[in-house]
């Protein structure tokens, strides 16, 4: 396997880049003719050995895809879909990580219709909601969900049909489509839908942190900012096998999984939840070279790092997404993993990973990296959109004009133009960059604890907390306080063979303040046996926040 970097030299490509080089790999004539499931799957189907995905379920079973099968069964979709939707028209998904989920996407690509999904940790409200906000035509789920998505679809007119994977006939409603006895008697080709990079392609919702969720519309030429990271930060090689443990209900499964095909990778998935012991095992089975997952997952490896023992890792290359690591996550995945896990940083607007670090580059660990090539980035006064000195805190902000950047939210212009001050779009996240160009993440603009006339961003006092061997996971928020204003709080998951107590709530806290200043270590502890968390892995602060407002 080559140990060439895809980006050697980050300055001379960002300088030199242009997005017409991305374009140009593609088969059809992009952007102006370019469908995400022909330049994804169909391309590369003419190798018939050449592996898709690699696929292990919670029983036990194992399968593998080529991608001349995903082309095929991809087509038998398409084919279903014709006698079910219009093009444009929405069909969503809200299944676990199996093979059909992924044919269904890339079939739904296929026939021209938006593909949007919801993750199984949503309950009917939040399938509703969705389904309802977007006029969702299909929905496509299991035989375990279909109680689920029935109880959702009381309050949703718009869906007309249900397609449900059985893999013994049971569990089907009457009127469901049969997904296996439907892709049976479809046809194995398919004309695919003459798209545009303009044409409407997929369709996901933010977490919903801070009021309703928004729907975020990319088009077809999504595709090719998602392409760049998968070339550049994931730095994805022949013969790489590639585990994203992202869900397909959230955009970073289909921003993984379809920008690595773009490039005709081998991907692996587990149908499974996070269960250290049953991943450790999956990484000793599998010859795993790319692992990109959330900080949780490495906290959690790290705190039961017996789980490694004897495991045969072949990694080359690790990922994260969702919050900061800490200097000793990085540190530890350097001992353990051997290697320097990435950090890398986007939104649901962003459509994609757009401001990394990248293998070749010097790694500062906490560091967001420098923004992806093609991609400009700044942080800007949230009033002005004026860039701001490197050092001072300001929102960290893009310009719009990238391929994957969002079109819009659904059916909402006024929320979509709110997002842009001084042509910038504000992402909302508070951070600064240094003199040498590193974006550094200081957190969500409504994280920040003001205490005592101090500005403490939550992720410094995580990371020094995580730090502490009794520390599994940790959030900060602030505390109402009469004196201070506010106080900072943390709320701490112990590793394993340590129990709550005093003595150890002053421990963690004298350790805390050898690291950072006087006013940012926690003045209140509480041990808790997990933290909330949104359905891409972050820490629900806003949730912990409530708690304290309540009791305050």
């Amino acid at each position: 396997m080559s140990t060439q970097h895809n980006l050697s030299d980050y300055e001379d490509v960002y300088e030199s880049f242009e997005w017409g080089d991305v374009y140009a790999a593609a088969d059809w004539d992009a952007p102006e003719r370019l469908n995400i499931a022909h330049e994804t799957v169909d391309r590369h189907a003419t190798d018939r050995s050449r592996v898709a995905l690699y696929y292990a379920g919670t029983d036990g079973e194992r399968e593998t895809l080529t991608y001349w099968e995903l082309s095929e069964r991809s087509n038998r979709v398409a084919n279903v879909l014709d006698d079910l939707v219009e093009r444009g028209d929405r069909v969503f998904s809200y299944m676990p990580r199996i093979p059909e989920h992924y044919v269904a996407m890339v079939g739904a690509l296929k026939r021209g219709a938006v593909w949007g999904s919801a993750n199984e940790r949503f309950g009917p409200d939040g399938i509703s909601y969705r389904l309802n906000d977007c006029d969702a035509k299909v929905v496509f789920t299991t035989a375990e969900n279909r109680e689920t998505v029935a109880r959702a679809l009381e309050d949703v007119p718009s869906v007309e049909h249900v397609v449900v994977v059985s893999d013994d006939g049971t569990g089907l409603r009457r009127g469901d489509v049969s997904y296996h006895a439907a892709v049976e008697d479809a046809s194995r080709e398919y004309d695919v839908a003459e798209t545009g990079g303009e044409d409407d392609a997929l369709l996901y919702y933010t977490s919903g942190t801070t009021g309703l969720a928004k729907g975020v519309l990319h088009k077809h030429r999504w595709v090719a900012g998602v392409a760049a990271t998968q070339k550049y930060s994931v730095d994805l090689q022949e013969g790489d096998l590639y585990w994203s443990t992202g869900d397909l209900g959230w955009l970073t499964g289909p921003i993984n999984t379809l920008g690595a095909w773009f490039w005709g990778a081998t991907l692996f998935t587990y149908e499974g939840e996070f269960d250290p012991e049953t991943w450790a095992s999956l990484l000793d089975e599998y010859p795993i070279t790319v692992f990109f997952s959330v900080p949780t997952v490495f906290r959690m490896l790290r705190a039961n790092e017996e789980v490694l023992k004897g495991a045969s890792l072949d990694l080359r290359h690790a990922l994260s997404i969702g919050e900061p690591l800490s200097a000793g996550v990085v540190e530890w995945g350097r001992e353990r993993l051997g290697v320097t896990v990435l950090d890398t940083y986007g939104q649901t607007e962003t459509g994609n990973m757009v401001i990394n670090n990248y293998p070749a580059m010097e790694v500062r660990p906490g560091s967001m990296g420098k923004p992806l090539p093609g991609v400009t980035a700044d942080v800007v006064d949230p009033e002005t959109g004026e860039p701001l000195d490197a050092g001072e805190t300001g929102v960290i902000a893009e310009r719009g004009d990238f391929p994957c950047f969002f079109a819009e939210y659904w059916e909402k212009p006024e929320q979509t133009a709110e997002c842009f001050v001084n042509d910038w779009y504000l992402s909302g996240d508070l951070g600064y960059r240094d003199e040498d160009g590193y974006f550094w993440f200081e957190g969500r603009a409504d994280d920040v604890i003001i205490s005592s006339g101090y500005r403490i961003g939550p992720f410094e006092v995580e990371s020094a907390l995580g730090e502490h061997p009794a520390v599994a996971e940790s959030a900060v928020v602030p505390k109402p306080d009469e004196e201070r204003g506010n106080i900072v709080k943390a709320y701490v998951v112990l590793t394993e063979g340590h129990e709550p107590s005093e003595d150890l709530k002053a421990d963690i806290q004298a350790r805390v303040k050898e690291d950072l200043a006087a006013h940012e270590y926690p003045r209140e502890i509480e041990f808790v046996d997990d933290l909330p968390k949104t359905v891409t892995g972050k820490i629900r602060r806003t949730e912990l926040r409530e708690r304290d407002d309540y009791s305050s």
